[in-house]
């Protein structure tokens, strides 16, 4: 007799579940019980040709290439996706995940695929049509005869809106009000504003209450009815990243405080929803305050801040420096380690210090850090297949929310590797883009052209061109001179590595970014310098009003000898005069496959203020063992001193290297291949 592990037996039943896909959602408009029906799905070719005249026109780089691959991205993701409505389900026009020729899953609007989709189309001018997106939603919780005002469904909005009726009896990942606000700072459509806000109170209260039957700010998972290929407990698992680990032992049990349910409610409290739920939560206080609601602002501040603290106190462990998903009834941690505790970035709920860590994990190669990060599975586990169905496979939108959290909290240069890897694979894979692939191997998995490959662009429009999620701050990435992005209502030109020239179609509130610590930042209109600041502070920034149609300059220079700060101590040692590491120092870095790690200056793990690499280990028997000592220091590669980040040009460089001792001789090495 052969005994068959939970997770084994999940593994076998995502495999199953992938076969039945396309079969379950090509027949979601088939009522139980009843002969499926043939239906027959317009494209909206208006809205569609209207975007493809757009694109070009809104959307463009200073690079031709990467232009090019952009648009074909658009093409293939989405041209093929938007329908006309389909009647009772879909009353307007939507995007659906798969394509006019794509069998592999029906015609129908999930719910967290779709915001990536509308953050991506949000600069093609079409804002009648966002507002159509969310209007299906809102029809659902309007018209759900299954969850009637005054019930405790009331709110819900299903994982699937699917054209008939009745829809699915769960949720899923609750990003809408994150969706909308992502799409408002682009636009700056009231209009969408006025018509979700009071909807996505009404989902998210739904989402508050059923989702955490115990109060404690922590989310769960659910379901009110099975579908139609899984039972009640995979329905609820399909509210989250359907297969993955930490989710093998769920159980549904009856709400511990109201006797009329049924056996609906998930015992385990996930990390990934309740980041999730914050994302939005976070959303609608910036929104409630643009429009006004400040009792509702008031509220989303409260149950924000009770997440956060719960998150905190209860999802992170201090000894392995990682969040986890708790049994709901024990607060025992569930210590698989997956992408979800990763999410606290995203979401904002981690500590500076909980940042560190988590980003120490996720550029481990051991761990996450595959050849294309990031893997929804630590490769330590014994659950990790890389190309298992959330069990170590690699997904864009979470890559990109990813991202996101670490530009969040600072680290900017490993948001941009993990963006040029997501670029490296659509090249590799001819300017297409995968549903998820196997990280450690680069191959594409799932349906081809899946609609959130778009995710890939909005990384690079982050990272390559420094515009943050808000659209309003602006991080200018180093050696930025020659850049240059129409997105839209925004437009980004970098003249020079230290100046960005900004222009809006509406009045928007800049924030600025320089690297360093110290400068002075100007900013011109017109010939005409409407602001001037000298930065002193943890950041060279600066903050200003920019009105329609103007052209704005803000650049940086070196400060003035009156403004100019002393930095004390060692902080960025001089490894040629004889300083040494710092005493404290908490982490040194892995020098590619030379066989060598190195300590350098960093900043939050962010170390484009670096210009040498002191020496901590030589691994015996490696390329560099006999050719370099512990305490030996890197100074530049290929002949020329380092000049940005040491670890970039250190992994982009020949093995050709300056290097000076401890006690500041300098010579010249080779390490042998």
């Amino acid at each position: 007799m052969k005994l068959i592990s939970p997770g084994s037996l999940l593994a076998a039943v995502a495999a199953a579940w992938l076969a039945m896909a396309a079969v379950w959602l090509a027949r979601a408009d088939a009522v139980p019980g009843e002969e499926v029906k043939t239906r027959s799905y317009t494209l909206a070719e208006k809205n569609i040709q209207h975007a493809k005249e757009n694109l070009p026109r809104q959307i463009y780089t200073d690079n031709p290439e990467l232009t090019k691959l952009v648009h074909a991205l658009y093409s293939d993701c989405l041209f093929d996706k938007l329908w006309e409505p389909a009647l009772p389900g879909l009353p307007y026009r939507f995007f659906s995940i798969s394509g006019a020729g794509d069998a592999s899953y029906g015609k129908c609007q999930l719910l967290w695929d779709t915001m990536f989709v509308l953050n991506a189309w949000a600069p093609l001018d079409d804002n009648e049509l966002v507002c159509d997106v969310f209007r299906n939603y809102w029809n659902v919780i309007d018209n759900n005869p299954e969850a009637p005002k005054g019930s405790y469904r009331y709110g819900m909005v299903p994982c699937v809106t699917n054209p008939d009726l009745p829809q699915n009896g769960y949720s899923q990942i609750p990003i809408l009000a994150w969706g909308c606000l992502m799409v408002f700072n682009q636009t700056n459509d009231r209009a969408l504003l006025d018509l979700c806000l009071p909807y996505l109170d009404t989902f998210l209260t739904w989402y508050a209450t059923e989702r955490d039957v115990d109060n404690d700010g922590l989310i769960e998972y659910g379901a009110y009815k099975k579908c139609s290929i899984a039972d009640i407990v995979q329905t609820a698992r399909f509210e989250t990243f359907d297969f993955a680990a930490p989710l093998d032992a769920l159980k549904l049990t009856k709400h511990p405080t109201r006797g009329t349910s049924g056996a609906w409610y998930g015992y385990i409290e996930g990390v990934d929803q309740t980041c999730f739920l914050a994302m939005s939560e976070r959303a609608m206080i910036e929104m409630c305050q643009r429009t006004g609601r400040i009792d509702m602002m008031k509220k989303y501040e409260r149950n924000l801040a009770k997440r956060t603290e719960a998150v905190r106190a209860k999802m992170w462990d201090p000894k392995t420096k990682f969040f986890y998903s708790l049994d709901r009834d024990t607060d025992k941690k569930i210590c698989v380690r997956t992408l979800q505790g990763f999410l606290p970035l995203t979401a904002g709920m981690a500590s500076e210090k909980q940042a560190e860590e988590l980003v120490k994990q996720l550029t481990d190669p051991s761990l996450f850090w595959s050849k294309y990060p990031v893997t929804t599975s630590a490769m330590n586990e014994p659950t990790f297949r890389p190309d298992g169905f959330w069990r170590g496979d690699m997904w864009p939108p979470t890559n990109y929310l990813i991202a996101l959290g670490l530009n969040r909290y600072g680290y900017y240069d490993i948001a941009r590797e993990m963006a040029d890897k997501m670029l490296e694979l659509v090249r590799k894979h001819d300017g297409h883009a995968y549903e998820r692939y196997n990280g450690v191997e680069g191959l594409g998995l799932g349906v081809k052209d899946y609609c959130w490959g778009v995710a890939t662009w909005s990384m690079a429009v982050n990272t390559i061109y420094g515009i943050q999620e808000d659209y309003r701050t602006i991080m200018v990435p180093p050696h930025a001179k020659g850049r240059r992005l129409k997105l839209g209502k925004l437009e980004v030109n970098y003249p020079t590595d230290t100046s960005v020239e900004l222009k809006t179609a509406f009045q928007r509130e800049f924030n600025v970014v320089f690297p360093g610590k110290n400068a002075e930042i100007k900013v011109q209109c017109d010939g005409t310098t409407v602001k001037s600041v000298s930065a002193t502070g943890a950041a060279a920034e600066v903050t200003f009003t920019a009105l329609p149609g103007k052209a704005y300059i803000v650049s940086k220079s070196e400060p003035s000898s009156e403004s100019r700060l002393t930095v004390k101590g060692n902080a960025n040692p001089d490894f040629t005069k004889g300083e040494s590491i710092p005493e404290d120092f908490t982490h040194d870095w892995n020098l590619g496959p030379t066989g060598l790690r190195g300590w350098m200056f960093c900043d939050k793990l962010v170390a484009t203020d670096a210009r040498q690499i002191s020496i901590t280990k030589v691994e015996k028997g490696s390329p560099a063992d006999d050719v370099f000592l512990v305490g030996d220091a890197i100074l530049g590669v290929g002949g020329k001193p380092f000049s940005y980040d040491p670890r970039t040009e250190f992994g982009n460089a020949e093995s050709y290297f300056l290097i000076g001792d401890a006690l500041g001789e300098g010579m010249k090495g080779l390490l042998k291949e």
